[in-house]
């Protein structure tokens, strides 16, 4: 009889238990749709939200709410959570997991000078004698400034930004202040990353695009792509578009309507190229000639991965759950949570409001703590939490996309969310933490979710 009462008693908390979950997922849900329809309610209009809560190393939580894209006859799609989107920013964090490949092969040494795997000699005129390395052009110590440019259409060579010697205009793309040379300063630069594709391509021999896919994104069978293009085959079913309101840009008009800014009616396979229709089969026999390492920014290495919330949390789930395909060895996966810059008050060493204005005070301690391409915050810092607790990952802002991609290695917990398009400019509503008010809005409502599954 009293074990009949014990497993009696673990029935009924199991079903409390199953019920609870289903709560909390149902609120989510309604809190979701409430951000999507309910615009005079929601702090910034949004478009569209992808959204994947992983506890415990497993996905337990994933839906969208939204359109993916607007029809030529006004049609508004549904979005969900298998469409693919330019995830910005976040590009970065998944391109350096694809150079950590490189670094496990003993291909490249991350405190090696970085002019040996680009084929050009890399120096900031400013401080001649200091090399600039892998690991500080990650972690974005490496003195380089995008200037407003960081990438170029094909048929352009990069080198163009760095060669001082020919170019007298490239002395912009390096710090000249005092204490702000290689290793010294965070300074936050797009350009880096074009960096480290040439890296890649000059390493490997093979372009940034093809490398990534080989040795990251099949393995890992993921339908995810730098180009644009190779989503064709599917007549681009599964490719969304991000809008903005307004005239395109960042010219707001809340009362305008959605305009597409990237993968709209027309695609471009990289940055400069032709567009193409969706219905339209594009040309890229242009690329046969490209030489490698001459212009790996052409696909935007620092932004331009299309990706969906769901290929994004397996992508997370190589650090916080079970990596069953084992395609990067957990000692190098772990070099790159291991923080390379913090900032410090006394020191002034870093800029901490990301790509914000040095004057725009509401993005200070956005960025206190950086390790290899990885963005590393303490909620308690940001009042989330009352006790410490630190997530890894990156952000992403650009066309309308802000993109979170938040991990906690200790607990195997995680975050990802992708809004795909806004209403207005989000950074006019205030916030408690460094994020855009809506940012912080889901990333709050997420972690409350994640704690009571």
């Amino acid at each position: 009889m009293k074990r009949f009462n014990f497993l009696l008693c673990l029935l009924l908390l199991s079903s409390c238990s199953v019920q609870q979950k289903q709560n909390v997922y149902a609120d989510v849900k309604d809190q979701m749709h409430n951000l999507v329809y309910q615009p005079n309610e929601a702090l910034t209009e949004i478009s569209g939200l992808q959204l994947v809560l992983i506890k415990n190393g497993q996905v337990k939580f994933e839906h969208a709410e939204g359109f993916s894209t607007i029809t030529t006859t006004g049609e508004k799609l549904p979005l969900t959570v298998n469409h693919k989107v330019r995830i910005a920013s976040i590009s970065k964090f998944v391109l350096t997991m694809s150079l950590m490949t490189l670094i496990d092969d003993g291909l490249v040494d991350l405190d090696e000078d970085i002019s040996q795997y680009l084929g050009f000699s890399l120096r900031n005129p400013h401080f001649p004698d200091k090399k600039i390395t892998v690991r500080q052009v990650l972690a974005h110590v490496s003195s380089i400034r995008d200037n407003g440019e960081y990438f170029l259409p094909l048929g352009e060579n990069y080198q163009r930004f760095f060669d001082t010697d020919e170019y007298a205009e490239s002395k912009n793309h390096f710090a000249s202040t005092e204490k702000q040379g290689p290793g010294e300063y965070f300074m936050y630069a797009n350009l880096n990353f074009g960096l480290i594709a040439g890296v890649i391509e000059n390493v490997s021999g093979l372009r940034m695009d093809r490398f990534v896919k080989q040795v990251l994104f099949d393995p890992l069978e993921l339908d995810v792509s730098f180009n644009a293009c190779d989503f064709y085959q599917k007549q681009y079913s599964n490719l969304a578009t991000l809008y903005r309101r307004g005239e395109g840009g960042y010219v707001w008009d809340a009362q305008g309507p959605w305009i597409p800014q990237v993968d709209g009616h027309s695609i471009s396979c990289f940055y400069g190229g032709d567009k193409y229709s969706r219905t339209t089969k594009p040309d890229q026999s242009m690329l046969a000639d490209y030489q490698l390492g001459s212009n790996p920014t052409l696909f935007s290495p620092q932004g331009g991965l299309r990706a969906s919330a769901k290929d994004l949390a397996t992508l997370m789930k190589v650090f916080i759950g079970e990596n069953d395909k084992h395609v990067i060895s957990k000692k190098t996966l772990s070099s790159m949570l291991e923080p390379v810059w913090q900032y410090d008050k006394a020191l002034k060493n870093g800029h901490t409001g990301g790509e914000s204005a040095l004057d725009d005070v509401s993005a200070v301690n956005l960025k206190t703590t950086y390790g290899l391409s990885t963005h590393i915050i303490d909620l308690k810092n940001w009042g989330l939490t009352q006790h410490s607790q630190k997530y890894y990952g990156h952000m992403g802002e650009a066309y309308g996309l802000l993109g979170q991609f938040w991990f906690d290695p200790i607990t195997g917990d995680g975050v990802i969310a992708l809004i795909t398009g806004l209403g207005e400019d989000p950074a006019k509503p205030a916030s408690k933490t460094p994020l855009y008010a809506i940012e912080e809005e889901i990333l709050i409502l997420s972690l409350k979710a994640l704690n009571h599954l």
